[in-house]
């Protein structure tokens, strides 16, 4: 009786351990973890400030290979969200949204999942580096825990699952950002736009890679372009674009193109459709026509229209394109698509630059614009 006794009190003097022992712990959790990269500090944030590249980016996967995830509300900002449902028990079932963004400086997300406690958050904070070379990107985890013993008990492996998740998911954002390209279009407006598919005339060239040799070549692409169109009977219905084939070492191909006034005209008595070609002509290898090239009227190998020797008829493009607008000197002009594949990549935007794909821009000034007064709008297609 005496040892039931002694038990029955060691319970007890335990059980009232464990509760002052639970009473003391802390009602709160925080950690935080790092990790150094030196990209641009908007491509940080709008990588972060969206979860379309969050599946690849989530140290999730590593504890569950077959999570499914599923996007809901807005793609980027306040109430932009991502759930996901999973077999393994330390991911389960769970869901972020972003609460509040501050650019270039601040994100919190709300969580919502199995690990202890309430109120849970995550606020990701950047950090630039004196030297401006590199940037620290910072994310605390915060969880309530009130007068629940239980999850203040558990709140002491704060730093297993949730410390484990964080560093993990930093590590794979800086392996992601690492193959960005490292350009800052922080300053460059850029917008998505649906662009409606229009006929045009257009020939492929190429040139040295100066702003005088791409000249020449452009201009003589457009004196063949007008011949061609007035054979046709045709107008121009917007202005010059320059298509981008490939910004190489020391050439730059690419094909020169003027929007044309309807999609049907007649040539030498036969009346033709400018229709959306199989593919453009750089992707076939057919940049310059063989001995036994198509006549006019005929379709080449990448199926655009003949209208002349050097001169193609298609419709060109439709669908979602980033766009932004530029006053100065062409030169700029590569830096400006570079910028729009960074942005591209941070939204979770694909783009191919194949086919009908590739990148162009429009000549909007007057074709007697100084050479660092001229104006254009440059074009990036881009799938959701």
């Amino acid at each position: 009786m005496i040892r039931i006794v002694e038990v029955v009190v060691a319970l007890l003097i335990v059980f009232v351990l464990a509760i002052v022992v639970g009473v003391l712990l802390p009602d709160h959790g925080h950690i935080e973890r790092f990790v150094e990269v030196s990209s641009p500090v908007r491509q940080v944030y709008d990588s972060m400030n969206t979860f379309r590249r969050y599946p690849q980016w989530s140290a999730l996967r590593g504890f569950d290979p077959n999570l499914n995830m599923t996007l809901s509300g807005p793609q980027a900002g306040p109430g932009a969200k991502v759930s996901w449902t999973g077999s393994a028990q330390r991911v389960g079932d769970g869901s972020l949204e972003i609460k509040s963004s501050e650019p270039d400086s601040k994100i919190i997300m709300d969580i919502d999942n199995a690990w202890t406690g309430t109120n849970k958050t995550y606020t990701a904070t950047l950090l630039p580096a004196a030297n401006g070379k590199t940037l620290k990107i910072n994310i605390a985890y915060d969880v309530d825990y009130g007068w629940n013993l239980w999850w203040r008990y558990g709140g002491l492996y704060i730093n297993g699952t949730p410390a484990a998740v964080i560093q993990g998911s930093l590590n794979n954002l800086s392996a992601l950002l690492a193959g960005f390209p490292n350009t800052d279009y922080k300053d460059q407006q850029i917008d998505s736009i649906d662009v409606q598919a229009r006929p045009l005339f257009l020939v492929n060239t190429k040139a040295k890679r100066t702003l005088d040799d791409v000249e020449d070549a452009t201009n003589t692409a457009v004196g063949e372009i007008q011949a061609a169109m007035k054979k046709a009977g045709l107008t121009a219905a917007g202005p010059p674009m320059t298509i981008t084939t490939s910004w190489g070492e020391e050439e730059y191909a690419f094909a020169v193109a003027i929007p044309v006034s309807a999609a049907t005209f007649t040539l030498a008595g036969q009346e033709h459709s400018i229709e959306t070609p199989v593919t453009a002509p750089s992707d076939t290898g057919d940049d310059e026509e063989s001995p036994a090239a198509p006549n006019p009227g005929d379709k080449d190998k990448s199926g655009m229209l003949v209208v002349d020797a050097n001169v193609r008829a298609a419709l060109w493009y439709q669908g979602k394109a980033l766009v932004t607008e530029y006053s100065g000197s062409p030169a700029a002009l590569p830096l400006l698509r570079l910028n729009q594949k960074a942005y591209a990549e941070t939204h979770g935007y694909r783009y191919s630059e194949t086919g009908l794909g590739r990148p162009w821009d429009e000549l909007t000034s007057t074709p007697d614009a100084a050479a660092d007064q001229q104006t254009f709008k440059v074009y990036l297609p881009i799938r959701l």
